[in-house]
């Protein structure tokens, strides 16, 4: 089973409904269903502790590209194996509002999960990937994903968060393959 929640994004008002923080989101919505308030400041990063199970819940406030080094301390510190984290991301090639969930993999082009790969030494993590989609145009990808959803795709993104929160909390009590089977398919 899963111990740790990790969600990327970028620190700060100013990147709050960016479609780059779709994983902050995700973390967001599972500490409301959870009832958890007031994170504390460890890891450079935001950290909720549910201390009868020993789950952490992570949102690393060293903006997207170093997400890694976050990690790492938090990783060395509680001693806590890469295989036992879950990672929560965006990713453009999934159309808006698909979830993924894989056991690990290469980063697939996303600077958050290089620099985990990077900084763990390991692509052996599981991911639960929350699509994007890619721009229409030829618009600079960092400008694509660094602004807010389309109004029109605002309630499937909504849906989706709904339900990759669903998939990481299931994480935590059933084997991955189980949650994968389930969290793979288009609804759960």
């Amino acid at each position: 089973m899963i111990k740790v929640l990790v969600g990327l994004g970028n620190p700060g008002p100013k990147y709050k409904d960016t479609k780059h923080n779709i994983g902050f989101k995700v973390i967001d919505e599972i500490t409301f269903k959870l009832h958890l308030k007031n994170p504390i400041e460890k890891y450079m990063s935001l950290v909720f502790h549910i201390k009868e199970k020993d789950i952490y819940l992570i949102k690393p406030q060293t903006f997207m590209n170093n997400s890694g080094i976050a990690l790492r301390q938090f990783v060395e510190k509680t001693k806590i194996s890469p295989s036992d984290i879950l990672v929560i991301y965006d990713d453009m090639d999934l159309s808006i509002g698909t979830i993924k969930l894989k056991p690990s993999g290469g980063s697939g082009g996303h600077n958050g999960v290089e620099s985990i790969i990077k900084e763990l030494r390991t692509q052996d993590f599981p991911r639960l990937r929350i699509g994007i989609g890619r721009p229409a145009s030829k618009e600079d990808v960092s400008q694509y994903v660094l602004s807010p959803f389309d109004y029109k795709d605002v309630a499937v993104v909504k849906k989706a968060v709904e339900r990759a929160s669903e998939c990481a909390l299931r994480t935590l009590e059933e084997p991955l393959e189980n949650v994968m089977t389930l969290c793979n398919t288009k609804s759960l």
